[in-house]
């Protein structure tokens, strides 16, 4: 069970993937439920994927990071998030106040 709020973790994505106009998010195919919350960022955006990938590894944080490549080739398409738990005390605490 995911110890954050989903919907609060989306607008804090969406804040980061683009922070002059969080409503033109890079954040893609967005989904959660009880257990994790996944979401994609294609690859032309990849210095995004290492911001979020650089503040999710600072504190132990349970998730997993799986690059898609386009059919047929190894050309990476784009970059998916899975995220399982928070562990990032002061995170946590950003998300509660959204």
């Amino acid at each position: 069970m995911t110890n954050f709020p989903p919907k609060k973790f989306k607008i804090f994505l969406n804040s980061m993937s683009n922070p002059s106009n969080p409503s033109d998010s890079k954040i893609r195919d967005y989904y959660s439920n009880q257990e994790f919350v996944a979401f994609n960022i294609d690859f032309e955006n990849v210095e995004i994927a290492l911001r979020i990938a650089g503040i999710l590894g600072k504190s132990e944080t349970q998730f997993q990071i799986t690059n898609i490549c386009f059919p047929d080739t190894n050309e990476i398409d784009y970059i998916q998030f899975m995220v399982f738990k928070i562990n990032d005390p002061e995170l946590l605490t950003f998300l509660d106040q959204i």
